[in-house]
């Protein structure tokens, strides 16, 4: 879905510059920003990940920096 975007957002840049047409700017910019915004809304990955077997707990300490 991004691809496709990113290629409307190109093709109404493009056509949009050198044509002059207003629609096809409007909508290079339009499908820039969705997305962009659809790129930055996705989560990250977790960082650890691990499958806890019943009875199975876990502890998360925090410890104060020195000074």
């Amino acid at each position: 879905m991004i691809g496709l975007l990113r290629r409307l957002s190109r093709l109404g840049f493009r056509k949009g510059m050198r044509g002059g047409g207003r629609a096809w700017l409007a909508l290079g910019i339009l499908s820039w920003f969705v997305a962009r915004t659809r790129e930055k809304s996705k989560e990250p990955p977790p960082l650890y990940r691990e499958v806890l077997a019943p009875g199975e707990s876990i502890a998360v300490r925090v410890y104060r920096p020195p000074g």
